[in-house]
């Protein structure tokens, strides 16, 4: 393999990283980014063995170098903001619930989970708030003097589904934070450690 279809190795297996965690907060499935981030790091390290064309020297060394830095400095702005918003998105708002009776005797039950973002409106110091809706469910219940054991399941499934994807997308929000504070850690003791090692 070449060096320069390693690189187009790494920018398929980063766009697929972005689809994976996307899917990952749209359907509160936090399976498939971390699968997807494990195929993605054997995919690397097999593409890594494959390339013949590898020529190190200063130069190299120096390029390697400065797009490691600058990666890590994009990775840290992207999940500090990913935390920033997400915990926003998934802290404002809250939840209700209502019911609604027919003639027939049947009952309706709603549950929605709404989040509350802040939007510009005209100037930084002019903040609209803006409700959207993070999860709609509704469960008819034919009898509700006789509720059977099914209604009951279905009426508690319709609401962990709604506290499942604010308690996701908090989840989500909170790693990515973490990211952001170990990334940010251990650059500063690599950079703390090369200067002493090297007496800059």
């Amino acid at each position: 393999m070449k060096q320069r279809t390693y690189l187009i190795c790494i920018a398929l297996v980063a766009i697929g990283l972005v689809f994976a965690l996307g899917f990952g907060l749209t359907t509160a499935n936090m399976i498939v980014p971390v699968v997807a981030v494990i195929a993605g790091i054997a995919i690397l390290a097999l593409c890594r063995r494959s390339v013949t064309e590898v020529t190190e020297d200063e130069l190299s060394t120096i390029l390697h170098g400065k797009a490691a830095l600058s990666a890590l400095e994009v990775t840290i702005l992207i999940a500090a903001i990913g935390f920033a918003a997400l915990m926003s998105f998934s802290s404002g708002g809250g939840s209700g619930w209502g019911l609604a009776t027919y003639d027939n005797g049947s009952t309706k039950v709603y549950y929605g989970v709404l989040s509350i973002s802040p939007t510009l409106s005209v100037s930084p110091l002019d903040l609209n708030y803006e409700s959207y809706s993070l999860y709609e469910g509704s469960y008819l219940i034919p009898d509700p003097a006789n509720l059977t054991f099914d209604d009951v399941i279905a009426i508690d499934a319709m609401f962990a589904e709604g506290h499942r994807i604010r308690d996701t997308t908090r989840a989500f929000g909170a790693a990515l934070g973490a990211v952001t504070v170990l990334l940010t850690a251990l650059y500063g003791a690599f950079l703390w450690y090369y200067n002493r090692k090297y007496g800059a």
